[in-house]
C-alpha cells in the first residue's frame, strides 16, 4: 500500500471556521434585527414572538438554525462543514 504525500500539516486550522461562524451569527443577528424592526419589538427583548405576516421570520429561523449548527461544528474541531462519510 502506497501511502499518499501531502503539503498539508495535520494540525486543524481554526480560523478560517472561526470567521465562517462570525458571518453566520452576523446574519442570524441582522435577520433578527429585520424583523423586530417590522414587529416594533425592540432589539434588546430577551424573549420574542414574531407575527404571522413578518416576512422576516422564516429567515430567523434559518439563520439560527444554520448558526448553532456551524456553533456544535467549530465546537467539535474547527471545521466546518467536513462531512466525513
Amino acid at each position: 500500500m502506497s501511502r499518499i504525500k501531502t503539503k498539508h500539516s495535520g494540525r486543524i486550522e481554526r480560523a478560517g471556521g472561526l470567521k465562517a461562524l462570525s458571518h453566520a451569527k452576523w446574519v442570524w443577528d441582522r435577520a433578527y434585527k429585520s424583523a423586530c424592526k417590522h414587529d416594533e419589538i425592540p432589539e434588546e427583548s430577551k424573549f420574542v414572538v414574531f407575527s404571522d405576516d413578518n416576512p422576516f421570520r422564516q429567515f430567523v429561523d434559518i439563520a439560527a438554525l444554520q448558526y448553532f449548527d456551524m456553533l456544535a461544528q467549530y465546537r467539535a474541531g474547527g471545521y466546518i462543514g467536513l462531512q466525513i462519510g
